[in-house]
């Protein structure tokens, strides 16, 4: 069995070390869940270092890591964020695998802007993308922009994100009725011909075209933002737009399952954990134009629209028209995309002899 280190901060390795429920945490979902699959063939031990702000963060946290990898032996040294592999000196030789999980200079910037730390970021991509032996990419798209950027290694596949196939999946129309009935007593709604749309996931800056989605939605429609975030005070305050807040994962099929429609605010992400989620209930997904367009169909799975109020408006009504069509492609194309799948992809992967 190979022996992995994971090296991390706070931010993207604490769901290993942390579990944190909450479903506000969405990068370190994936690893939750990829690691809780792969726990019996891949054996992880795990590093995690304070926040890179400066060099002198990176001075201190190298030589910890250099400490502790000092009478260890591992297989790979495994990182998912850029800052972490700044502090793999090069005198370690220990092959490094690279799990590129996020856009991190648009994010960066969309979040937090220029600061020192995103140029110490720039510089660990660089750096990683140079030194790594084997690399995970979440998309085709993502792929070919670290080409760009200056990926070395040919040793490459694509893992995008899953879903937990025990939570997502379609549910009885007994069991959607009961929990409509539960969220009309709570919120005093009445469903009777009204459609259901519904978003599950984070509201911080990286989502604000959510905002034109509630916009979008019509006086026959109920709006269920499942999630929570800074945004989530700047959604209007409407009779038939239910600001939810955060639920526990398990809450969240729920809720997807009872939509006529799932959208999803960000067109510049390419393998959102939602979308995969949204695939396995079989429900029309409507988001923007954009990087998706890999995975996603236009007219098959839903509908990609163009960021205003009334492509919205009509992506949606158009997607409730072709619910029944839609479904049964989703759920095919889902297939592939639950996390006991991905992980054993992960697994052969990792197993693979270096190229």
């Amino acid at each position: 069995m190979k022996r992995v280190l994971k090296v991390g901060d706070k931010i993207y390795s604490q769901s290993l070390q942390h579990f944190v429920p909450s479903y506000l945490q969405g990068f370190p979902q994936r690893e939750q869940f990829l690691l809780k699959h792969m726990k019996d063939k891949i054996k992880f031990d795990f590093s995690r270092h304070k926040v890179i702000h400066n060099v002198a963060d990176v001075i201190r946290e190298s030589k910890r890591l250099t400490k502790l990898l000092e009478g260890n032996s591992f297989d790979f040294i495994f990182v998912d964020n850029p800052f972490s592999a700044l502090i793999i000196e090069n005198t370690i030789k220990i092959p490094i695998i690279f799990d590129c999980i996020d856009w991190y200079d648009e994010m960066y910037l969309k979040e937090y802007g220029v600061d020192k730390s995103y140029y110490l970021l720039r510089v660990g991509l660089l750096e990683v993308l140079e030194r790594a032996s084997k690399v995970i990419v979440q998309s085709p798209i993502i792929l070919e922009s670290l080409k760009h950027w200056g990926l070395k290694t040919k040793d490459y596949t694509v893992i995008p994100n899953g879903f937990e196939k025990e939570l997502f999946y379609p549910y009885p129309e007994k069991k959607n009725r009961r929990f409509k009935e539960k969220l009309s007593k709570k919120y005093k709604l009445d469903f009777k011909g009204k459609k259901i749309v519904v978003y599950t996931g984070k509201l911080s800056k990286w989502y604000e075209n959510i905002k034109i989605i509630a916009e979008a939605i019509e006086d026959n429609q109920i709006f269920f933002v499942v999630g929570d975030g800074p945004l989530l005070n700047e959604i209007p305050n409407r009779a038939n737009i239910i600001k939810v807040g955060a639920v526990l994962l398990s809450e969240v099929p729920k809720y997807t399952n009872i939509a006529d429609v799932l959208v999803f605010p960000v067109d510049v992400d390419c393998s959102p954990i939602a979308i995969s989620e949204y695939l396995a209930v079989g429900k029309p997904i409507v988001m923007g134009k954009g990087r998706m367009e890999w995975l996603l169909r236009n007219g098959r799975t839903g509908y990609m629209v163009d960021n205003n109020v009334n492509a919205w408006k009509k992506g949606i009504l158009s997607a409730i028209q072709n619910k029944t069509r839609i479904k049964s492609f989703n759920l095919k194309l889902s297939k592939n995309l639950n996390w006991d799948y991905l992980a054993q992809k992960m697994v052969n992967f990792i197993n693979k002899k270096i190229q």
